[in-house]
């Protein structure tokens, strides 16, 4: 080898050395798939970031919240997971689940803003050790158990800005909903009570825990939000198994979306009394609450009470 390849070789070296380092920092900047435990404890880091964490699950709190603990130095829970599309089946303590969703700190006020959901008290009430201001949160756009299973309702979603989300403006509505393959939106019950005129004569997804079963054409969803009472009556024309469902059981519900018309609903519904609804529960003003006409409803555990699919 000539002095001039020599030295181009010298060139050349440290040229391509800086090259592979270049694309392997690449690679590893872009890899964030951390633990739980990393997460709680470098969580200024991540503030903002998209990261996936695979976990136990520590406590189910509702339909919308769930903690991941690693069994590290931190005592009680290490991330707070909110899922703003809700999620189906079941999750157990201690059971494995892999989170996707962009990080964000633990702030009471902005997070009972975005998402009207939330209940930051009764997390604080379940465990007074941990101090939660402490934790980061993730909003989940993914849950998938050990086997792969999805769980968020109408499958993985993607996010928009959490702050949009949930502010009940209508020129962000679009960004409110999540849509499944079908076109369906799927919502929460107190986010349809509360915007219920948006959604008549449209066909949504609901998952919620029943409030009161009145008979097997009717019951009530009710979600512990800040509105008095349930949050929808559910209708169903085909009738269910009264025995089949209790209150606080979590049912995935799809119907179409009406108002509260006494006389149209008795109308159009022999067996519809609304005497038994309003003395069950005389402090609801049901003609401020939507009428969701079900026909379709799953249990936690998918099975299917009724479906005209």
């Amino acid at each position: 080898m000539n002095l001039f390849n020599k030295s181009k070789l010298h060139v050349v070296a440290p040229i391509l050395a800086l090259g592979i380092g270049v694309v392997a920092g690449s690679v590893a900047a872009d890899d964030m798939t951390i633990s739980a435990g990393k997460l709680a404890k470098d969580a200024k880091n991540y503030y903002g970031r998209t990261v996936t964490v695979k976990a136990e699950v520590e406590d189910v709190l509702d339909t919308h919240t769930f903690t991941l603990d690693e069994d590290a130095i931190l005592t009680g829970a290490d991330v707070l997971v909110l899922v703003p599309a809700g999620y189906t089946g079941t999750l157990a303590h201690d059971q494995v689940v892999t989170v996707t969703g962009k990080v964000r700190p633990y702030v009471g006020t902005e997070l009972e803003h975005d998402y009207h959901w939330f209940q930051g008290g009764k997390i604080v009430s379940r465990d007074s050790k941990v101090d939660f201001k402490t934790r980061p949160v993730i909003i989940a756009d993914s849950v998938r158990t050990a086997d792969g299973l999805e769980l968020l309702a109408g499958g993985a979603v993607a996010m928009g800005d959490p702050h949009d989300m949930a502010t009940g403006d209508h020129h962000h509505d679009m960004k409110m909903d999540d849509h499944d393959h079908a076109g369906l939106v799927t919502l929460s019950a107190g986010k349809l009570s509360k915007e219920g005129k948006k959604y008549y004569g449209r066909s949504v997804t609901v998952r919620a825990e029943v409030e009161d079963v009145l008979d097997a054409h009717s019951f009530t969803l009710d979600e512990d939000s800040v509105i008095p009472g349930p949050d929808v009556v559910v209708l169903v024309p085909a009738g269910f198994d009264t025995s089949a469902l209790a209150h606080d059981q979590v049912v995935t519900v799809t119907g179409r979306v009406r108002p509260y018309v006494m006389a149209d609903l008795s109308k159009d519904f022999d067996w519809f009394r609304n005497g038994k609804i309003v003395t069950m529960n005389d402090k609801v003003d049901y003609k401020t609450r939507p009428v969701l006409v079900a026909d379709s409803i799953t249990t936690a555990d998918g099975r299917t009470l009724i479906s005209s699919r």
